[in-house]
């Protein structure tokens, strides 16, 4: 066992299971014995949340009344609007499911090589088949069937959040990463960034195309639906008491592609999905204990973290 750092746990990297890429999932033509459709709902600060611009800028250009700050981290917008970019949901998400799946580990600086390449290494179209993890979110040369929409800040608060120095961390071959909500980085918190307080409500939009129900079932549970209720950690920080988040309020709608065009404001061609079905589908395709210990790190509790 390697020596786990108090402010992240571990899960062990179990072997893929890639399987061939089905034609009625491809985005030729809607398939009706599959789901395709669109999600809504809130996503809710449990912690302070920083997802960042790139972009350092002065506080007071921020609207950060810091006298003693001259440069702070920004929050990512669009305009004038805080926004949380649909690419960092989709990586968050994606994250959680390969935790709890039998999936690839992607995007990482491990070279596999022979047997381990085809146990643990990135899924490529090219080699028509995929791990649940790929199916859902894509993978080089195949287009996911899941797309979120960048998350709109629903009020204009922030505030400043002091974190230690962040590093990128070192990879590991046998060992998934993760930030439970209780484990924090005590080290010296000297790096400012523009954060949301908790409480800050998003908006949350997304769509799926071509899904079977066990597919959507592992989407949901990412979102927090299920037993496990996870409420998963999006941007910056994570090892420092920021960015849990809640998803509330969530509605999914299945569309019927054969009654999408015959009225004119088409409420008829949308039906509601039970989430509990989904995830009673989705049986087969997750790990049992994996998601177990997720549940118990990421449950819905609120720590505010490092802010001033």
């Amino acid at each position: 066992m390697p020596e786990s750092p108090k402010f992240y746990a571990t899960i062990a990297v179990s072997s893929k299971q890639a399987v061939s890429v089905e034609y009625e999932r491809m985005h030729l033509r809607l398939t009706p014995e599959r789901l395709t459709g669109r999600l809504s709902g809130n996503l809710v600060a449990l912690q302070a949340l920083h997802v960042g611009s790139g972009a350092l800028s002065p506080p007071e250009l921020l609207g950060l009344d810091i006298p003693d700050v001259s440069l702070v981290k920004a929050f990512a917008r669009n305009g004038e609007q805080r926004i949380i970019p649909g690419s960092a949901l989709k990586g968050a998400f994606r994250s959680l499911v390969e935790l709890f799946t039998e999936s690839c580990v992607c995007k990482t600086r491990i070279r596999w090589t022979g047997d381990e390449r085809a146990r643990h290494g990135e899924c490529q179209y090219r080699h028509r088949a995929l791990c649940p993890a790929c199916k859902l979110f894509g993978a080089m040369g195949y287009q996911g069937q899941v797309r979120f929409e960048d998350a709109l800040q629903q009020d204009g608060s922030a505030i400043l959040c002091l974190v230690p120095p962040q590093y990128q961390p070192r990879a590991n071959r046998d060992y998934r990463r993760y930030y439970p909500h209780a484990l924090v980085d005590s080290r010296d918190p000297i790096w400012p960034l523009e954060a949301v307080p908790v409480g800050t409500r998003f908006t949350l939009r997304a769509q799926f195309t071509n899904l079977s129900e066990g597919e959507l079932g592992l989407l949901l549970i990412a979102l927090g639906q299920g037993e496990w209720a996870l409420c998963p950690k999006v941007g910056a920080g994570k090892s420092s008491g920021l960015g849990a988040v809640r998803i509330e309020e969530l509605t999914v709608e299945r569309m019927l592609a054969d009654q999408i065009y015959k009225d004119y404001e088409s409420t008829a061609a949308w039906t509601p999905v039970e989430p509990s079905e989904c995830i009673e589908a989705a049986g087969s395709l997750y790990l049992p204990d994996v998601l177990r210990t997720l549940g118990r790190d990421l449950a819905d509790i609120a720590i505010v973290g490092v802010s001033r």
